[in-house]
Formats: C-alpha cells, sequence, structure tokens
C-alpha cells in the first residue's frame, strides 16, 4: 500500500514527470508555491509513494476569507489506479481541512471524468454547481462540495 507523506521541492521533478505520462499539462510554477508565505491562503502537497517512486499526488488550498479548502489536484499514476490511492489522498487532505478548521471541503473537474465523480460521490461530495466557461475546450467544469 502506498504511503502519503507531505510533498517537497525534492518530489517536483517526479510529480511533473507523473503529470506527463498521464497526460496532465501543467501550466502553473508549481516550484513556486512552495516558497509563498501567504497570511491569507495555505497551500499542502501530499505525495502518495510506493517502493520509493511517487504513484500519486493531490494539492489543496486552504483559503481564510472564506474559511474553506479547495482541492486543486488528485493525480494517480494510471498503472496504479483502483487501489485506494486516490481514496488515501483525498481523506488525508480532508482530515487537513478538517484541522484547519475549513468548514467545507470544495473540487471541480469536467463533466466527463468519470473516474474522478466517483471518487468524489463514493466520498460524500455532491454537486453544488457548473461552470460552463471554465475550460478552453468547452467541457463543463463540476464543482463539488462536502460539508465539513
Amino acid at each position: 500500500m502506498a504511503k502519503i507523506r507531505v510533498a517537497t521541492t525534492d518530489d517536483l521533478p517526479q510529480i511533473l514527470d507523473l503529470e506527463k505520462r498521464n497526460g496532465v499539462i501543467t501550466n502553473e510554477d508549481l516550484y513556486a508555491l512552495f516558497e509563498i508565505d501567504n497570511p491569507n491562503e495555505k497551500y499542502k502537497f501530499l505525495v502518495a509513494e510506493d517502493d520509493g517512486k511517487i504513484v500519486g499526488y493531490s494539492r489543496i488550498h486552504l483559503y481564510k476569507w472564506n474559511n474553506s479548502a479547495y482541492i486543486i489536484t488528485v493525480l494517480v499514476d494510471a498503472k496504479h489506479r483502483r487501489r485506494g490511492i486516490g481514496t488515501c489522498l483525498l481523506n488525508t487532505m480532508e482530515n487537513f481541512a478538517r484541522k484547519s478548521k475549513a468548514r467545507v471541503l470544495m473540487f471541480d473537474t469536467s463533466s466527463d471524468n468519470t473516474p474522478a465523480l466517483q471518487l468524489y460521490f463514493k466520498n460524500g461530495f455532491r454537486i453544488c454547481g457548473y461552470n460552463d466557461k471554465s475550460y478552453i475546450n468547452g467541457k463543463i467544469a463540476l464543482y463539488l462540495a462536502k460539508e465539513l
């Protein structure tokens, strides 16, 4: 079983490789998020490690202004899916949000991302909205939330 731990900047090359192998395009400077010190927003990266190799990661932001937590990413390598790694990452983020006194945990995904929707529905999330302008390719973003 994969071990979940807090990511460090040393993990970023493996995270970026994981994204590339799984067809994810990152348009952000992930290194910068480790250097930001913002009193109004906290960031947490988690990695799932199996035999010393990163097989998944997640990222969550905590927002002070509305006391919420927002999951930015959950990615598990295609070869390691359906083994509970996504659920472990999600549970760890939820526990972090609860300890941080967030009132709600939110996430968005495209309406055709069935694996993500199944994961979130299974873990108590419900659709709370949509945005038909969010994605460049015209896909509809579904917003999901779970009260904490």
